[in-house]
């Protein structure tokens, strides 16, 4: 397959060079033609000539002699094609007596080497801009694989530092409720073990399932509820059809920051309402609360860990075309929005499929 693409590679470069060259030796034949009045017809096939030996002697050394110096291999070919042109040449201008020795085919000889000089030098200059872009382009996907990694990297260390946080304390919390209320305990427990099954099922994955996202952040937000009773009220609306993957832990961190700093710190507690939908060919995800607010969350207010690594990982993941917005409320609370073109999505679902 390699050697194949190589084939098809050499093919579609020796095309493009025999019709820029075909341009060049077009225009050596309109400006000979006035200097030497003969058939056009002529000036054409000898300036093909030079031409057409220069870009096939080129091609010849570099598809069976590979290792060969650059340098070696330029100064060969231009002997080489300079040789078979005034060859090429001869034979259509022996006719004419003033063209008739060697002596006489100066001229041409001179001709033909500032003609295929400057064909070696225009393909040379090229084949260093390719070789150019090729690089830069290389280097690009690399830094992308590279920053693909680090948000893999990132999610490994997060899913470290979340679950056991978030474990601890549930278990805690379940030590306290046995001998207050042995019914909630148990259904805490419960929704723990659904908690960690589900997430036993990812097994780490680069992508989940929106509904396995589903699963877990309604796991997630029944054990809340049971810690804060009557004060945590949520819903979550899912308006997609199909399968939809997508990267863990995006969502379930902003749902946290919901409760932390917005619902529990309230009195009065307070609602989360989680939203999944498309719009404008983006797949969005809003997660509202009715809770403190964005000026009144100071006293709550974490390092910023969390929604800063969350920014990254989209960065990263999706070539900086995904986005999070953070917004308060008119009415109090706070609005946080995700929002992924579902073309990245799908591509990134495509690459660890």
């Amino acid at each position: 397959m390699v050697v194949i693409n190589k084939q098809k590679e050499v093919a579609i470069q020796l095309v493009k060079s025999l019709a820029i060259t075909t341009v060049f030796c077009l225009i050596i034949a309109m400006m000979t033609s006035n200097i030497w009045p003969s058939p056009f017809y002529e000036h054409v096939l000898i300036s093909f000539g030079y031409g057409y030996s220069a870009v096939l002697c080129s091609f010849a050394l570099e598809w069976f002699l590979p290792t060969l110096k650059k340098a070696y291999s330029t100064v060969i070919a231009m002997v080489l094609s300079l040789a078979l042109g005034t060859f090429h040449a001869s034979l259509w201008l022996n006719k004419y007596d003033d063209f008739a020795t060697l002596e006489a085919l100066q001229p041409i000889v001179l001709l033909g080497l500032i003609f295929t000089g400057i064909c070696f030098y225009y393909f040379h200059a090229t084949e260093k801009t390719l070789q150019a872009e090729q690089a830069l382009e290389i280097s690009k996907r690399k830094q992308l694989e590279q920053e693909k990694a680090l948000a893999l990297s990132q999610l490994s260390q997060l899913q470290s530092q979340i679950e056991p946080h978030f474990l601890f304390n549930t278990l805690a919390n379940i030590s306290a409720l046995i001998e207050l209320d042995s019914d909630k305990a148990k259904l805490m427990l419960e929704k723990l073990t659904d908690l960690l099954r589900g997430t036993l099922k990812t097994n780490r994955n680069p992508l989940i399932t929106l509904e396995q996202e589903v699963e877990l952040l309604s796991a997630y937000l029944s054990i809340q509820q049971i810690r804060l009773g009557e004060r945590l009220t949520y819903e979550i609306e899912n308006q997609l059809s199909g399968t939809i993957s997508l990267p863990p832990l995006l969502i379930q961190p902003l749902v946290e920051n919901a409760i932390t700093h917005g619902i529990e710190p309230q009195a009065k507690g307070g609602k989360v309402v989680i939203m999944f939908k498309q719009q404008d060919n983006r797949f969005k995800v809003s997660i509202s609360d009715n809770g403190l607010g964005l000026e009144q969350m100071t006293s709550t207010k974490g390092n910023g860990m969390s929604l800063n690594n969350i920014k990254q990982r989209l960065h990263n993941l999706f070539d900086g075309t995904a986005s999070i917005m953070i917004i308060e409320n008119e009415e109090g609370g706070v609005d946080a929005e995700l929002s992924i073109p579902l073309e990245k999505l799908a591509q990134l679902n495509r690459e660890y499929s």
